[in-house]
């Protein structure tokens, strides 16, 4: 009698596995028919039942129904609706992910390959709407947020061989860390993808930063010089390095880096007057005035019209007024510097004298900066200093009580 129970028992048992076995292949065909609700609910009984859940195929599906999902929440809101599935897309995407990992360890523990393909396909399809996802709450500036769903798809787009997806997400990953503090992290991934040959510009920026408030120049530099070879169109890493170099001295390589810059130049329109100004830039800090005079207004000459052009000009004025500031600035150490006697006091009052033209001859270049920019901080504090040096009385009151006023905004 005992022996007639057991025999049942396994024939019920039998039945039972068969019944989950069938409920597997009727998610997918619930999948195919676009029976999403129907889909979801069996696979996921699938996934409880003893006699499936140990099978990759059965987590295979389960990522294929959770993906599809997905995809039909973003391409025809009204089926998805029709499904009344009230779980948050996010948390749908999410299951796929795991289901399909799931799905690859266990094919893996068994040295199968029957399901990796397709599995590393889903994979694709759901980090890309992850990291679409992660991206708005980055671009909303809400980086704590984010982080934690970066991480995620920093970690998942590198099991699914998306390079584009990984350095990306890792790229918006450190300036998160960045944004909010957690500089150490942040200086750690830069390396990392410095060393990965990112195209994104902003990372060799941002380290070369961090490696320069460490007086570490060499490391600052090059981080430059990477920057420059893995991004070689970009003029703002090429104008940083070529300041670094004027910084060091290395006057040689700086203007290497100039004749470059100048040679891009030549060869656009778009952002021609911008280059021009980091040029000039560069030239005004290795002491070439004259060279640097003639780009700011080679800059200055560019059409208006042009809304890159326009926006440029305040850049190129600014960098005159600076330069001549400068200059002036010079004049003044000089003269306080030089000995008592006749012939010094007479050098004095012709630095002295020298340093007022060249504060006058910056003034028009500032005022052009603030008729564009008239809440423009370092701006007003140029002008501040240079009508009180001239003695103008009424400019350098109205300057004042505008600075004021910003302050206490």
């Amino acid at each position: 009698m005992k022996r007639v129970i057991f025999l049942v028992a396994l024939i019920a048992f039998g039945f039972s596995a068969t019944a989950q076995t069938m409920k597997v292949q009727s998610a997918y065909a619930d999948m195919k028919n676009n029976r999403l609700a129907n889909a979801k609910k069996n696979i996921d009984a699938a996934c409880e039942n003893e006699s499936t859940k140990n099978d990759p195929k059965t987590w295979h599906y389960a990522g294929l129904i959770y993906a599809k999902l997905v995809e039909v929440s973003k391409t025809d809101a009204k089926l998805f609706k029709k499904q009344k599935i009230e779980t948050p897309v996010l948390v749908l995407a999410e299951t796929s992910t795991q289901a399909i990992l799931k799905s690859i360890e266990m094919e893996k523990a068994a040295n199968t390959i029957e399901y990796v393909n397709a599995n590393i396909n889903t994979l694709k399809y759901i980090v890309i709407f992850q990291f679409d996802t992660a991206f708005k709450v980055f671009s909303d500036r809400k980086y704590q947020e984010c982080i934690p769903m970066l991480e995620n798809v920093v970690k998942i787009s590198q099991i699914a061989g998306d390079k584009e997806i990984y350095m990306k997400s890792k790229a918006c990953l450190s300036l998160s860390y960045d944004a909010i503090g957690q500089k150490d992290k942040a200086v750690e991934l830069y390396r990392n993808l410095v060393k990965e040959k990112t195209t994104e510009e902003s990372i060799y920026i941002n380290l070369f930063i961090a490696n320069k408030k460490e007086k570490e120049i060499e490391k600052a530099t090059n981080v430059l010089k990477a920057g420059v070879k893995n991004i070689p169109s970009s003029y703002t890493l090429l104008g940083l390095l070529t300041g670094a170099y004027v910084e060091a001295g290395n006057i040689e390589e700086a203007d290497k880096c100039i004749v470059t810059l100048k040679s891009i130049a030549d060869t656009i329109s778009q952002n021609k007057s911008t280059i021009l100004v980091i040029i000039a830039n560069s030239l005004r800090d290795a002491n070439k005035i004259d060279d640097a005079i003639a780009m700011y207004n080679q800059s200055l000459s560019i059409d208006p019209s042009q809304n890159e052009a326009l926006s440029t000009q305040t850049n190129a004025n600014f960098g005159l007024g600076a330069l001549y500031f400068n200059m002036a600035v010079d004049q003044l150490d000089k003269a306080a510097n030089l000995p008592v006697g006749e012939e010094s006091d007479k050098e004095y009052n012709r630095l002295m004298e020298d340093s007022k033209v060249k504060f006058s001859q910056s003034i028009p270049y500032f005022e052009k900066v603030l008729a564009k920019k008239p809440n423009d901080i370092a701006t007003l504090n140029q002008l501040k200093i240079i009508y009180s040096r001239l003695q103008m009385t009424e400019k350098y009151k109205e300057i004042s009580a505008k600075l004021e006023s910003l302050r206490t905004k």
